[in-house]
């Protein structure tokens, strides 16, 4: 059975990736997590206590603390009801951190999780790389497969699209596809770009299928029904995947990651970064 690590912090996107989640991994195991902003600790209130008496600054701190409590067990326990009426095998878990893709990180770790889920905020692309955001902080630095679900109602009905290079991260992408979602079709996409001296004299050429092909051989062989397309990817490999998902009806982009790190990702750009991004419809990345 799959396991599923899902980040839950009450807003549509979040949702929207419980929804997506449970309906792309019918038969799961989950992890609802919520992560809060930490409560304050005993010790803290030194400033009041130079006008207040104690008593009142401690009962004061306990009184947050238990709404902090009470606030965050609101929220796990919302997630958690979401997950349980769309399927999945749902528990809870509440924890409290400044940081919270840090301490999802950790908790993926130690729960074992097959896929990390959670959803996207920043109302276009440019707010999301500029503000930053949990999504982007676990796809830098998770090394286990990720799924961001933007905020929406979403098809989950239709195929994956699977960017294929030949490379060992996206062979690598497919086999996961193979164990952990057998029964969804693969629309096996090689993205290439064509020069445009060769668009200027001849015009669109055919797009070469080879890599695709091979991509389709991959995912048979392992079980899984798939066909190939290839796609002009002049404009940006990232851009011709979101393309051909838009233009097939694609459920979601699969796609294998380097696994660069933060700084060459940001500096340098990747398809999975890209996607992350700009999509506006799920992305499973696998490292």
């Amino acid at each position: 059975m799959t396991r599923l690590l899902i980040a839950y912090d009450g807003s549509p996107s979040a949702k929207a990736a419980i929804a997506f989640a449970s309906a792309l991994f019918p038969v799961a195991a989950a992890v609802v997590a919520h992560v809060h902003a930490p409560p304050p600790s005993p010790d803290s209130g030194a400033m009041a206590r130079l006008a207040l008496p104690d008593a009142m600054v401690r009962e004061g701190i306990e009184r947050m603390r238990a709404d902090a409590q009470a606030a965050g067990q609101k929220l796990v326990d919302e997630g958690v009801a979401l997950a349980t009426a769309a399927g999945l095998d749902a528990t809870p878990e509440l924890r409290f951190a400044t940081t919270p893709w840090r301490e999802l990180h950790a908790l993926a770790e130690a729960v074992g999780a097959d896929v990390v889920v959670c959803g996207t905020h920043g109302v276009n692309p440019v707010e999301r790389m500029v503000v930053g955001s949990t999504a982007s902080s676990l796809l830098h630095h998770v090394e286990r497969p990720l799924l961001v679900v933007p905020e929406g109602n979403l098809e989950a009905s239709g195929p994956l699209l699977a960017g294929y290079d030949g490379s060992d991260h996206a062979k690598t992408a497919l086999a996961f596809a193979a164990h952990h979602l057998p029964q969804r079709p693969l629309l096996v996409a090689h993205a290439w770009p064509v020069p445009l001296f060769v668009t200027s004299l001849v015009g669109q050429p055919p797009l070469e299928s080879e890599l695709a092909d091979e991509g389709v051989a991959i995912a048979r062989e392992a079980g899984v029904e798939a066909s190939a397309i290839s796609v002009d990817a002049t404009r940006g490999q990232w851009r011709a995947l979101l393309a051909a998902a838009e233009e097939h009806g694609a459920a979601a982009i699969l796609v294998g990651s380097r696994g660069r790190g933060a700084i060459a990702s940001t500096v340098l750009g990747s398809v999975a970064s890209g996607l992350v991004h700009a999509a506006a419809r799920p992305v499973l990345v696998i490292p």
